[in-house]
C-alpha cells in the first residue's frame, strides 16, 4: 500500500515544471489585482486535487491489472488512494503557507495585499477540494474517468435544475423574508467548522462507497 501511495506522488513530481508555470502566472495576476490570494491558493488546491489526475494515469497505464496481482486487497487499493489525498492535504497546506511567507517577506504588498485572512481561505479552499474529491472518488471507482464526466455532467444540470426551481419558489415566498445578514455572520464565524464537519462526514461516505464500488468491478 505504501508503494501506491509513493507512485501517486511520483506522477505529482513530474508535473512540477507545470506546477511553477501556473504559480507564475497566478503571481502575475495577482500583483495585477493588488491581492495575493490567487497566488497563495492555486497551486496547493491543484495539488490537493491531483489525486482524480492519478485516476486517469492508470487507466491510461492500465495499471490495475496489475496491481490487483499484487499481494494487496481491493480495500486497501483503495485506502491507499485515500491515504494519499490526506498527504497531499498536509503538502499543500505547507506550501501555501510557504507561498504566504515568501510575499510577505520578498515582496512586501502590504495589508490590503496580503493579510492572514487569506489563511483561512486557503484552509476553506482546500476542504473544498477535498469535497469535490470525495464526491469524485465513488464516482471514478464505479465508472471510470471518462464515463464519470457524463456522470457528474448530468449530476450537475440535476441541481441546477433544482436550484432554478427552488428559486422560483423562494421568489414566491418572498426571499426578503430570509436574514442575510444572519446568514453572512454564520458562515463568516462557523463556516470553516461547519465545512470541515461536512468533509468528514462527505469522505467517510465517499470511502464506504468507493470500496463497495471497486469491490464489485470487473477487469
Amino acid at each position: 500500500m505504501k508503494g501506491l501511495i509513493i507512485k501517486d506522488l511520483l506522477f505529482i513530481k513530474n508535473t512540477w515544471k507545470n506546477l511553477i508555470l501556473i504559480f507564475i502566472g497566478s503571481l502575475l495576476l495577482s500583483i495585477a489585482l493588488g491581492n495575493y490570494l490567487l497566488a497563495i491558493v492555486c497551486v496547493p488546491v491543484m495539488l490537493l486535487t491531483s489525486g482524480i489526475n492519478t485516476f486517469q494515469t492508470d487507466e491510461f497505464y492500465n495499471s490495475d491489472a496489475y496491481t490487483l496481482s499484487y499481494p494487496l486487497s481491493r480495500k486497501e487499493i483503495v485506502t491507499s488512494k485515500f491515504l494519499f489525498t490526506l498527504v497531499m492535504l498536509g503538502i499543500s497546506t505547507y506550501i501555501g503557507c510557504m507561498i504566504y511567507v515568501l510575499i510577505y517577506f520578498i515582496i512586501h504588498p502590504g495589508y490590503n495585499g496580503l493579510n492572514t485572512y487569506m489563511l483561512r481561505e486557503l484552509l476553506m479552499l482546500e476542504i473544498s477540494g477535498l469535497l469535490v474529491d470525495s464526491i469524485f472518488y465513488p464516482i471514478i471507482y464505479k465508472y471510470g474517468c471518462e464515463k464519470s464526466r457524463f456522470v457528474l455532467m448530468s449530476i450537475i444540470i440535476l441541481l441546477l435544475g433544482i436550484g432554478s426551481i427552488l428559486s422560483v419558489y423562494i421568489n414566491v415566498f418572498k426571499i426578503d423574508a430570509i436574514d442575510w445578514n444572519a446568514v453572512i455572520n454564520f458562515i463568516e464565524q462557523y463556516g470553516l467548522f461547519s465545512l470541515t464537519v461536512l468533509v468528514v462526514i462527505m469522505s467517510i461516505i465517499s470511502y464506504i462507497l468507493s470500496l463497495l464500488a471497486y469491490r464489485h468491478k470487473d477487469y
